[in-house]
């Protein structure tokens, strides 16, 4: 199996590469326009201010501007260790474009980057439901469009950072295993390890999914010395040796030099305080007090961790399964609140908004139904197990124990081409009422490109 084959686009491809292209061309240039201003203004900068002071989009942080503009990361090492070395060679290629132009293009180059992800993406769906789960082209067209007419997938082709190239990578995963179950055969040890060591490389967690995948093809020869050292070990070394050397070289410094800084700024400020007059110092002290009000409200909303240190921090046991469930991860990850749109859950967005009328909950009804009857009807095909198994993960890591479950919904990409590949089988197994099926993910799709689409169009817009 030539892995370069993988990247060609065949002819009846072409038309689901194009609607890709064409969304999310429309889309990034709404998006490079609306904060376009930003970076042609005379003396711009600096950058790490004006990034966090002007870029909010539903809790996406824009780590990758600072590291394409400034060659430095902000990425957590343990959950993205090499994320930042990815995004080194883009910084070299802006640096020598900004001293050409005078300008500042990280945001043409990370749009290019997700466009071409978001292509790719679409691309391995379709194949994935036409080559492996075998039905026709219509089918499998209908099926990406749905996919792409969903919330944060939609959103997701021009956010820049890491969700869409992951999600590439995941589908990528998903396609190679298919087809060596499919074909009854196996790929070479080193394919194995690149993609664990780039999936897990730009999100920890995902690296899971594709030591599964292995262990859904060679099943117990995964357990062989050769397949754990050289397919989990060797990669897994890699990772951990990298993200210590930037724990120590970079996020240690970087935060010892930001403690000392805040301590300056706080004995700045009590000495000009002291300065004042008590009317005064006592509005300040207000002030003050509000200030930290906002921060433990927003503190709030990370829930109670397992631990106060290390990865347990990240953990939450407090906040509600079943709501952050139908309201977040069916439901804003597939349908957009309009109420908050696109806010910040750890600034100003409550973790639970709630839909403004009942036919929000009643679409969101018809896609669980949907997604459990196509789980049902694929249920004695391994590819679908093997994409469930990628789902528990998620379910594990989100749901079970609580980690970035208050924007559970930002994650979407890193799972929600399992309701598509499950309606798949759906549509498989019925070819007596596929129309009827047929029909509801068309309206669906219409109905979500509709909606979606004018609330992430109008914003950009505004």
């Amino acid at each position: 199996m030539n892995p370069l084959n993988i990247f060609r686009i065949s002819r009846e491809e072409r038309p689901c590469a194009v609607g890709a292209l064409l969304l999310s061309l429309l889309l990034n240039t709404l998006f490079i326009l609306r904060l376009h201003w930003l970076f042609t203004q005379t003396g711009f900068g600096p950058y790490k201010q004006v990034f966090e002071h002007d870029f909010h989009l539903a809790g996406y942080d824009p780590y990758a501007y600072f590291a394409v503009t400034e060659g430095e990361s902000f990425y957590d090492p343990v959950r993205h260790p090499l994320l930042a070395w990815l995004l080194q060679p883009l910084h070299w290629l802006n640096s020598l474009l900004e001293s050409l132009l005078d300008v500042n293009c990280v945001q043409y180059i990370m749009a290019l980057l997700v466009m071409l992800s978001s292509v790719y993406s679409c691309v391995f769906l379709y194949r994935i439901m036409r080559q492996l789960v075998g039905i026709g082209h219509a089918d499998s067209l209908l099926l990406t469009a749905w996919f792409f007419s969903m919330a944060y997938i939609m959103l997701s082709v021009i956010v820049p950072d890491h969700f869409t190239f992951s999600m590439m990578l995941l589908l990528l995963t998903i396609l190679l295993t298919g087809k060596a179950l499919k074909h009854a055969v196996d790929l070479p040890s080193w394919q194995w390890a690149t993609l664990f060591l780039l999936t897990a490389g730009l999100t920890l967690s995902n690296g899971l999914k594709v030591l599964t995948a292995c262990l859904f093809v060679r099943r117990s020869r995964f357990w062989h010395w050769r397949t754990l050292v050289g397919v989990a070990m060797v990669p897994t070394l890699v990772l951990v040796a990298v993200a210590l050397w930037q724990q120590k070289t970079v996020v240690e410094p970087r935060s010892k030099a930001q403690q000392a800084e805040q301590q300056r700024k706080a004995e700045r400020e009590e000495w000009r305080i002291s300065r004042l007059s008590p009317e005064k110092q006592q509005l300040m002290r207000n002030r003050q007090a509000r200030r930290q009000k906002v921060l433990e409200q927003q503190a709030a909303k990370k829930g109670k961790p397992l631990q106060d240190k290390g990865l347990l921090l990240w953990t939450d046991v407090s906040t509600s399964r079943w709501q952050s469930a139908y309201e977040n991860m069916f439901g804003e990850s597939i349908i957009f609140h309009s109420d908050h749109f696109l806010e910040d859950t750890l600034v100003h967005r409550p973790v639970f908004v709630t839909y403004t009328h009942p036919l929000f909950y009643a679409v969101e009804a018809i896609v669980v139904l949907l997604f459990l009857a196509g789980v049902w009807a694929g249920r004695r095909h391994r590819l679908l197990w093997l994409t469930l198994s990628m789902f528990a993960v998620d379910a594990t890591i989100h749901l079970l124990l609580g980690f970035g479950i208050n924007e559970i919904h930002i994650m979407a990409p890193h799972w929600l081409f399992l309701l598509p590949i499950a309606v798949a089988y759906l549509l498989h197994s019925i070819p007596h009422r596929i129309m009827v099926v047929r029909t509801v993910i068309a309206v669906l799709t219409l109905f979500l490109f509709s909606y979606n689409g004018y609330l992430l169009v109008s914003s950009q817009l505004s």
